[in-house]
């Protein structure tokens, strides 16, 4: 069932009271505070309709109502009023940045901070990673009878002994198949269905133990990501103590403990040609541990490819407009700073 405007109306007027106020919102709270007309009685039975279509939740039987994350999602897609940041705000963050940085990652650093304090929430951010390295050689060499150096050329060289019986016959073999497929690869390009691919046709042809295998591709993906591996900064984290949905210390104390994984923050804030500004909300985010949160983020560009990320970490009922108008104008003031670093 869609929504009508009455609906519409209400819900906005919920969630944002719920976002400023973190208790539920009954009705007479919005008959009180909101211009819309309608007696307590009507808006009540409008927010029972709103909670049975999936868009409001009440957390007990004698509260008021809260969003649920459909209705954050709802919110954030049809709902949610275009928020002006103030002049003096922007004059700030464009002085702050303004091509007194040099080096790149500490503009990246400073761009952080400046959005924590825009937004006043956690910050996460990655430096840009301009060059890929690629894949230019595999050697499998038998060095004793019980062990094969595995060595991998890309920009630099890189080695490991691999225990194994491997005979010179076989590590041949594997070396050749290994060039034949990944020779010029990026590690973004060496993915799972490729990795599984050279698994099958290695141990189908030569009758290798999988073992064996997985240990060089494991070593092959290692060299090769870890040239491409961008540093990711975390800005205001303790800014997550201010939200009441992140008192309970075990809680906090498990949200601490994933932003100081810097892997998981990479994973999280994996970048893509994705435009625009991006919001996953509560149970759309993969880890267990951000269900009862909300991340927005945002590319940034180098001459229109996309080579950094600026997000921020918040509980769901965040000022998603403050946010989305704070992180488009990050977003603007980066480009142009990566660009006049870059010499682009």
């Amino acid at each position: 069932m869609d929504l009508n405007d009455r609906k519409k109306q209400i819900l906005q007027a919920i969630i944002d009271e719920y976002i400023g106020s973190a208790e539920p919102v009954g009705s007479r709270a919005i008959s009180k505070k909101n211009e819309l007309g309608l007696s307590s009685a009507t808006i009540r039975n409008e927010m029972a309709d709103l909670e049975e279509m999936g868009y409001l939740i009440q957390p007990h039987a004698s509260a008021g109502r809260i969003p649920s994350d459909a209705g954050y999602r709802f919110y954030v897609n049809s709902l949610m009023k275009r928020y002006e940041l103030g002049l003096e705000a922007i004059e700030r963050l464009q002085q702050e940045l303004a091509g007194r940085i040099s080096r790149l990652d500490m503009a990246v650093k400073r761009a952080g901070f400046l959005t924590s304090m825009l937004t006043d929430y956690t910050t996460v951010i990655s430096a840009p990673v301009t060059e890929r390295t690629e894949l230019k050689k595999i050697d499998l060499v038998p060095v004793a009878e019980n062990a094969v150096m595995l060595i991998i050329v890309t920009n630099t060289v890189k080695s490991r002994v691999i225990h194994s019986s491997l005979t010179p016959a076989e590590s041949e073999t594997i070396a050749e198949v290994l060039n034949k497929r990944l020779r010029d690869k990026t590690a973004d390009e060496i993915n799972y269905d490729v990795i599984r691919d050279i698994e099958t046709e290695l141990c189908g042809r030569l009758g290798i133990e999988p073992k064996v295998i997985i240990n060089v591709m494991n070593f092959i993906y290692d060299s090769v990501s870890v040239m491409d591996d961008s540093e990711i900064y975390v800005a205001n984290a303790k800014s997550i103590l201010k939200y009441p949905e992140y008192r309970d210390i075990d809680k906090a104390r498990e949200i601490f403990t994933f932003l100081e994984d810097k892997q998981n923050l990479k994973k999280l804030f994996a970048e893509t040609d994705d435009e625009g500004i991006k919001a996953k909300i509560g149970k759309e985010n993969e880890y267990e541990i951000l269900k009862d949160s909300s991340i927005v983020t945002v590319n940034y560009s180098l001459d229109g490819k996309a080579v950094g990320k600026v997000g921020v970490i918040g509980p769901k009922r965040m000022d998603y407009a403050k946010v989305f108008a704070s992180l488009d104008l990050i977003s603007h003031e980066i480009n142009k700073l990566v660009g006049y670093i870059s010499g682009a």
